[in-house]
């Protein structure tokens, strides 16, 4: 009786997940902000449950990026694309993640995925590869530790690059 009831339990909790993974997928398709409709100058954040979009958040700290730049009005899809790995936790590595940025500029859209741990170069690297492939992104892309932005600014050179 027990093990009937516990599977039940079981089937209805798989029922859930499933059918909430689908409207948040939904949600996000529908919903998302396309980065081609946003003012310039705008910055727009999706980052994990109680992590600020901030270098001194605890979170983000010994962390850095990842930055993609697509020419204005081009990156609406990879933009919906990253969203979707991000929720649908594709990425080997997905710990690791803090959350996406986008920023919107006169000339350029910038697409950065912040990660919490710059020194873990396999982890940092795996994300990227990763990343590049499930965009069909072909140029190289770089990771920045958020400590060489702080203290370089534009002067912060790529660790990193896939």
């Amino acid at each position: 009786m027990f093990s009937t009831f516990f599977s039940r339990v079981k089937m209805l909790r798989v029922i859930w997940y499933l059918c909430w993974w689908d409207v948040a997928d939904t949600f996000v398709y529908n919903n998302i902000h396309h980065p081609s409709k946003l003012a310039v100058g705008a910055d727009f954040h999706c980052f994990k449950n109680k992590i600020e979009p901030k270098w001194e958040d605890p979170v983000c700290a010994n962390g850095g990026k990842w930055t993609m730049n697509f020419s204005r009005g081009k990156s609406d899809t990879c933009w919906l694309y990253t969203l979707l790995a991000l929720i649908g936790e594709q990425f080997d590595y997905g710990d690791e993640i803090c959350g996406a940025v986008i920023n919107v500029r006169v000339r350029q859209e910038k697409i950065a995925l912040w990660t919490r741990n710059a020194a873990n170069e396999t982890a940092q690297v795996s994300i990227g590869k990763q990343w590049k492939e499930f965009l069909d992104y072909n140029d190289t892309i770089g990771f920045i530790f958020h400590d060489d932005a702080k203290k370089l600014d534009r002067a912060a050179k790529n660790r990193y690059s896939v």
